[in-house]
């Protein structure tokens, strides 16, 4: 197996690796080392990956498979290979689903199993050899559990915490003390306290009630753990682990997580997949590098991955065909995060001028700093050296913060502003500030939100965008230079993937990977090979693959589908990051950004998020701002001290912050107001801790 996927919290799924065969779902053949959406799955609530296929079990019971089809594995009655999911024939009422190397089980409700593809050595169970592209019922399984597919057989876990196994048995396998294959169910000899059964190619395990670990079969660079490496056709003992939660075999190694969440493996690790920062082999259990908040173990052929309690995905081992998903086909031999997995947490941190807020889980904000004009949203206009409440907010999915606003996105896809509003940027009809929350009139279907200096934004569900607030240099994007205290469309923008909002001028990422912007130009901001203003969207120059945009107060940046970062427009503290301190109106690249997540675009420097958890800002260092234990600019990238689980970042004015994997901000810079939340007004050049998230 060289392909990696996973159910995502809206129940699509997502794969990467080898797609030669259809594997990936995404209705090519062409392989990436990138997460792709499988077509037309929306409704999954677990996945399993074979040795070319795949499989989802879906919500409402029904299994739908997809790739390599020659012997029948994805259960259609047909033989024919397919890159998007087609429905297994006959199976209703699955509970749970396990892929092999060419064959696929079911577990149904009614406790029984069926299995499908590949049966040359009695791996579907059914007391034939035959191959079958339709699903066939395992003889004598009535009370099973759990079940788990190796290479050429299977195990099933019984409610009375026995395991029985059939198919291919050369290695002992199947666990009865012999090494004849099987094409019915055996009993696993001295197993009577499972809990969890997992298979591998050629070795199997089981998880305990004691939180012990047995393995049996194939144990070649000693993937049984048990400090030999002597195959056994009997359960072994692994070394050293006595507070196992669950456990996963791969195809020549095995990895279990442990109740402090970290994770251990053992077996062959020529490419790194037990992830110790080492390639040599252990036939006892080692510590994989750098993962103590696990919630889920995950083990390939010679990759493995586990799923972190932030719902962010780090994989390790070999990764010819992109299976880690780190947009690289480099192996590694320690933990890499998987790029653009989505987290379901809607927490997110905003930075403006002189304050700072965050959504919380709860759906709650809290903002801290500056609160000359109600912007913290308390229903006071004290300042506030920690985080306070922001009034009335209890369902808030996103935050953005202007220069002397801020404004909420709500789960039913409202917005509500508060703050300055003498240019009509709270956006409900009038001029006057708020320090409570007010609704922004006839806004309801918004799916991002994002403020500059003096205007507010939406991105709609039907891909279109409203802006309200300052117009004088055509922010808005209406072909005026008329300010509007109430949203108004921005001309021509249809097919909207993000919006970024800067002092004087907004850009917008569309659906081709372009990238749009309007409004001032002096300094070249709207990227567009001039320094003309414009009233209405202009298309930057080059971008095609565009993700996401920002804009700061005179430059504009894309993370691009790549990794890496493009900006273009003022330039004069180094801002776009290009070793240069020369304006450009046409994108030029970030130097040595090549694997970003997220960007912010702040006053005159810049920040952004790596793949791997780290952060790393330029321009404009007077107070701090790039967090790099000096207070002197760069125009290249800088590593923000001691952040290495960075998941997104926000930047405004002179400070930035960033959201860690934790779920805590850290933020450093400019503090005068407060801003940074530490109970200080003192600045810092490396991130401090704010007090009370």
């Amino acid at each position: 197996m060289n392909h990696t996927c996973a159910v995502l919290p809206d129940q699509t799924v997502q794969c990467w690796g080898n797609n030669e065969t259809g594997q990936l779902g995404d209705a090519t053949n062409i392989s990436s080392n990138i997460p792709v959406t499988v077509s037309g799955i929306t409704t999954a609530i677990s996945i399993t990956a074979g040795e070319y296929h795949t499989c989802a079990l879906l919500d409402d019971a029904t299994v739908e498979c997809w790739g390599f089809n020659a012997l029948g594995q994805l259960g259609d009655d047909t033989n024919i290979d397919s890159n998007i999911p087609v429905p297994v024939s006959g199976i209703t009422t699955a509970t749970a689903i396990a892929a092999g190397g060419s064959h696929t089980c079911a577990l149904l409700a009614d406790q029984t199993v069926q299995c499908w593809g590949y049966n040359q050595y009695g791996q579907l169970g059914n007391a034939t050899n035959t191959t079958s592209n339709i699903p066939v019922t395992v003889s004598g399984i009535t009370t099973a559990t759990s079940i788990a597919a190796g290479a050429n057989y299977t195990c099933a876990l019984l409610d009375d915490a026995t395991i029985k196994c059939w198919g291919y048995n050369f290695y002992g396998q199947l666990g009865n003390a012999t090494n004849t294959n099987s094409n019915i169910p055996v009993p696993v000899s001295g197993i009577t306290a499972a809990t969890a059964i997992t298979a591998g190619g050629s070795h199997a395990c089981a998880l305990l009630a004691n939180q012990t670990v047995q393995c049996w079969g194939y144990n070649a660079n000693g993937r049984l753990g048990n400090a030999t490496n002597t195959d056994s056709n009997i359960p072994v003992t692994v070394s050293g682990i006595t507070t196992a939660t669950s456990v996963a075999a791969g195809g020549r190694h095995t990895c279990a997580l442990l109740a402090n969440q970290t994770v251990q493996c053992w077996g062959f690790n020529f490419f790194g997949q037990l992830g110790n920062a080492t390639n040599t082999n252990s036939n006892i259990p080692v510590t994989v590098s750098g993962i103590t908040t696990a919630t889920s173990v995950a083990a390939g052929d010679v990759s493995s991955c586990a799923l972190l309690a932030n719902a962010k995905i780090k994989c390790w081992g070999y990764n010819g065909y992109g299976e880690l998903g780190d947009a690289t086909n480099t192996n590694s031999n320690v933990p890499v995060t998987v790029f653009g997995i989505p987290l379901p947490l809607p927490i997110a941190v905003a930075a403006g001028a002189s304050h700072t807020c965050a959504a919380l889980a709860t759906g709650s904000v809290t903002c801290w700093g500056d609160n000359t004009y109600g912007q913290v949203g308390d229903g006071t206009n004290v300042s506030s050296l920690t985080p306070v409440s922001v009034s009335n907010i209890s369902t808030a999915v996103a935050i953005a913060a202007g220069d002397l606003h801020t404004c909420a996105l709500l789960e039913d896809g409202t917005v509500e502003c508060w703050g300055y509003n003498g240019d009509g940027q709270l956006g409900d009809g009038t001029g006057d500030d708020s320090n409570t929350p007010v609704a922004v009139s006839g806004i309801s279907t918004a799916i991002a939100i994002d403020t500059g200096g003096s205007v507010t934004c939406a991105l709609l569900a039907d891909a279109g965008i409203k802006c309200w607030g300052k117009n004088a240099t055509g922010q808005l994007g209406t072909g005026n230079r008329t300010s509007s205290a109430t949203p108004v469309s921005v001309t021509g923008i249809t097919t909207a993937t993000s919006v970024g909002v800067g002092d004087d001028h907004t850009c917008a990422s569309l659906a081709n990977g372009s990238v749009k912007c309007w409004g001032a130009n002096s300094a070249g901001q709207l990227g567009n090979a001039s320094n003309t203003q414009s009233l209405t969207p202009v298309s930057v120059t080059g971008i095609t693959d565009a993700i996401s945009v920002d804009a700061g107060e005179s430059h504009s940046c894309a993370v691009l589908e790549t990794g890496a970062i493009k900006c273009w427009g003022n330039n004069s503290e180094g801002q776009l990051g290009n070793a240069s301190n020369s304006n450009s109106n046409t994108p030029v690249a970030v130097s040595g950004i090549s694997a970003a997540t997220d960007v912010a675009t702040a006053w005159r420097h810049t920040c952004a998020v790596l793949v791997n958890g780290e952060v790393k800002c330029w321009g404009r260092n007077t107070v701090g701002q790039l967090g790099n234990a000096s207070n002197t600019g760069s125009n290249i990238p800088v590593a923000v001290s001691g952040i290495a689980t960075g998941i997104t970042v926000a930047a405004r004015d002179q400070h930035s912050c960033s959201l860690l994997e934790d779920q805590s901000v850290v933020c450093w810079g400019s503090n005068g107001s407060g801003e940074l939340g530490d109970g200080t007004t003192t600045n810092s050049n490396i991130p401090v801790t704010v007090i009370g998230l």
